[in-house]
């Protein structure tokens, strides 16, 4: 197995362009030596706060080897969410390049302030040890931790402010949420001959799951992606063509034109697509299912949290995919939780009683997987944990069969609206490179927010799209680069709520968020 990092990793002063599985344990090594000389010890925390990429996972592996708990924070995150984070957590070291520390917070002042030390990847930053200087000192003997030792922090998405600071330790992160994705499951978990494609935070929990799955079972390739600017992916992806595809869905987004475009067939060989973090829009699943040729392409597209791990998993086919969604009507199925490992319920949000199949209520979820706790925020993990059961703030619909159907997040739902499902309808009757977030209010019809590609909206094309929809108010557009987005590009719907509505009030309750 070998690894092709779409650029040369930040922690690698040698540039490797192609690294097998020795030459990875030897940078983790390296790296770890690097931060023992720049003075952490078992049991401290240091903050890992860089562009994104694989070695982010490389650095977090380094820490750990060691003893110490990698903090693992977003370098898109913005600049006063970090300074809160690194206040909470207080880090023997902060681990950053360049372009990140030159960030001042609102009040001027400089994230250096907030760490013992910084560690910078870059060379010649006043106040900051050069990683170059220590990359290859003396490696410290390997650090054993107990099962339920804090081994990790990363952080939530953010959308409704401060990320809340999430603690894994190896019995909840290696013993069950990597567990089943480890399994070999054919045709969806990867096969030995496998090309896989990898975009995603390599901050976040998920790519430490999947880096276990990747290291059992062992695809031939592995194409290791800091970028999804297209002039990057398409001739990566036609020199290694990939068989299997996991991306965000603001990748799949950004990614479109070049599934969309005949003359290009980067994503030919692809036998699975997955995306995690947040539903992808019909409009974009279509294409890419479209551009394989292969005999019978799927996408995997999962349900979690990162508190929980996986809860659900579900499939579309290309025939599934080609089907207008006004003939298929009704909130988004996101599949049946998993055998064994899951448990869903739903529940009143007053009373917490179960309610019937078919009728809204709160998702709980009932999982080994369930995380530690927030770092230094217990009172807002109380409010979550229902004693066995982990309130996920979704509002959804279990059918008679098991399945699982999700309407909205609790914060933003309205009785009687289901926002999601009309915005996918939307979506898929708008132009690509067009996206909408709904917004109810307490006083009228739902408040469209249309993002598009020039900040203009032809307005018979909208009349067409929402024709069959209920009410909705007049259109609010604005270009796609101005709609709010987390690191993972979830839409931050009260960051929209405060620009356009005056800072109306969401119908939730928002206990759950």
């Amino acid at each position: 197995m070998i690894f092709r990092p779409n650029r040369p990793l930040d922690i690698d002063p040698s540039g490797q362009a192609v690294l097998d599985i020795e030459a990875i344990a030897q940078c983790v090594r390296k790296t770890a030596g690097a931060l023992s000389a720049a003075g952490v010890r078992p049991g401290d925390r240091f903050a890992v706060y860089k562009d994104n990429h694989f070695d982010c996972l490389l650095l977090a592996a380094a820490g750990i080897r060691i003893g110490a708990i990698p903090v693992m924070l977003s370098g898109l995150l913005p600049t006063d969410s970090t300074r809160a984070l690194l206040q909470r957590v207080e880090p023997r070291l902060l681990v950053s390049n360049r372009q990140l520390l030159e960030n001042r917070g609102s009040d001027g002042s400089s994230l250096t302030s907030f760490a013992e030390r910084t560690l910078c990847l870059d060379e010649g930053v006043p106040d900051t040890l050069a990683f170059a200087d220590l990359y290859g000192s003396t490696d410290p003997s390997p650090v054993a931790r107990r099962d339920d030792e804090l081994m990790m922090l990363t952080h939530t998405s953010g959308t409704t402010g401060i990320p809340k600071l999430i603690m894994y330790t190896p019995a909840k992160l290696q013993g069950q949420m990597a567990r089943l994705e480890c399994r070999h499951l054919p045709p969806i978990t990867f096969h030995r001959n496998d090309t896989v494609a990898m975009f995603t935070p390599y901050v976040h929990a998920r790519a430490f799951t999947w880096i276990y799955s990747v290291l059992t079972l062992s695809p031939t390739k592995v194409l290791v992606m800091s970028d999804s600017d297209p002039e990057v992916v398409g001739p990566l992806f036609q020199q290694h063509r990939p068989t299997v595809v996991e991306a965000l869905p603001i990748d799949y987004f950004r990614m479109e034109g070049l599934a969309r475009d005949p003359r290009n067939d980067a994503f030919s060989s692809v036998r699975m697509f997955i995306n995690n973090f947040d539903a992808v829009r019909w409009a974009t699943i279509r294409p890419y299912l479209n551009a394989s040729r292969h005999p019978f392409p799927l996408w995997r597209e999962g349900y979690g949290q990162s508190e929980t791990g996986g809860m659900g998993m579900t499939f579309v086919t290309r025939r599934t995919a080609n089907i207008r969604r006004d003939q298929r009507p009704g909130p988004r199925k996101v599949g049946r939780p998993m055998p064994g490992f899951v448990q869903l319920k739903v529940v009143d949000p007053k009373t917490f009683e179960p309610v019937p199949d078919g009728q809204p209520g709160l998702v709980l979820a009932r999982t080994r997987a369930r995380c530690a706790g927030y770092y230094q925020e217990p009172e807002r993990w109380n409010e979550k944990a229902v004693g066995e059961w982990w309130n996920t703030g979704d509002i959804g619909i279990k059918t008679r069969t098991g399945a699982l159907k999700l309407i909205d997040r609790e914060v933003n739902y309205a009785p009687g609206l289901n926002c999601l499902e009309q915005e996918d309808v939307i979506v898929d009757n708008l132009p690509a490179g067009h996206d909408v977030a709904l917004l109810p209010v307490s006083d009228g019809p739902p408040v469209p927010i249309v993002a598009t590609p020039d900040g203009q909206l032809d307005g018979e094309q909208w009349r067409n799209a929402v024709r069959k929809l209920p009410e909705l108010a007049e259109p609010i557009v604005i270009a796609f680069k101005d709609m709010p987005r987390t690191g993972t590009g979830k839409i931050i719907r009260e960051e929209l709520r405060r620009r356009y509505l005056n800072g109306a009030a969401h119908p939730g309750t928002g206990r759950w968020t």
